[in-house]
């Protein structure tokens, strides 16, 4: 849980999901764009106060050079530490037991019979992710309004496939409750500085992990 122990600590955290897009001009003065299609993995750079004494982290940082940049490590943002959990709580009203009927592109079919929910049963931001083993969580898109039966969410990205995973009829994973799989794209070095202090020389970027 080291990389965990950096993100329950951290000073501040910058999340990338963006598209990958190239943008032109031609010579007649007409803007071009043109989308990539990727998985748009999560993208994380998280920065960390010195407030960590060395004598009670040994093992966080023997865990950080262990996992060095190649293995990878599941990671939540607010359910650990639920003093983040602001940045990825539930804001719509979606509760009960909610289950995946299809998911195609980026359209996720949900079944709400054994659901509760009233008003806008997910808002624009909101964080899901299919339930039970699952590596990949999404974010809602536009807000979707309450039925009894079933809604459909627009996802930022196309579902990804998980070998052996089957979808239909899968609970889901909301808000603070989501995870991550991440491995570090940049190892950050560490000081012991006086008086027993940790002092981290750069800041940690960990990228999502797509096994596909």
């Amino acid at each position: 849980m080291s990389i965990q122990t950096i993100i329950d600590n951290a000073t501040s955290i910058t999340i990338d999901k963006r598209k990958t897009a190239a943008q032109t001009v031609s010579r007649s003065g007409v803007v071009l764009t043109a989308e990539r299609a990727t998985n748009r993995p999560y993208r994380f750079t998280v920065s960390m106060h010195e407030g960590l004494t060395y004598s009670d982290n040994r093992a966080v940082l023997e865990e950080l050079d262990n996992l060095d940049i190649t293995e990878e490590e599941t990671i939540d943002i607010g359910s650990t530490n639920t003093g983040l959990s602001y940045i990825t709580a539930l804001r719509g009203t979606l509760g009960g037991s909610p289950t995946i009927s299809t998911i195609a592109g980026n359209a996720m079919v949900i079944n709400t019979i054994s659901a509760t929910g009233s008003g806008i049963a997910l808002k624009a931001g909101d964080f899901i992710q299919p339930a039970t083993g699952y590596r990949y969580p999404y974010q809602v898109v536009n807000d979707v309004t309450w039925n009894s039966s079933s809604i459909t969410v627009t996802l930022h990205r196309p579902y990804i496939a998980q070998s052996g995973y089957s979808f239909s009829g899968k609970g889901l994973t909301l808000g603070s409750n989501v995870s991550w799989r991440v491995k570090m794209a940049r190892k950050v070095d560490y000081s012991i500085v006086p008086y027993d202090r940790i002092s981290f020389n750069g800041n940690f970027e960990l990228v999502e992990i797509i096994t596909v």
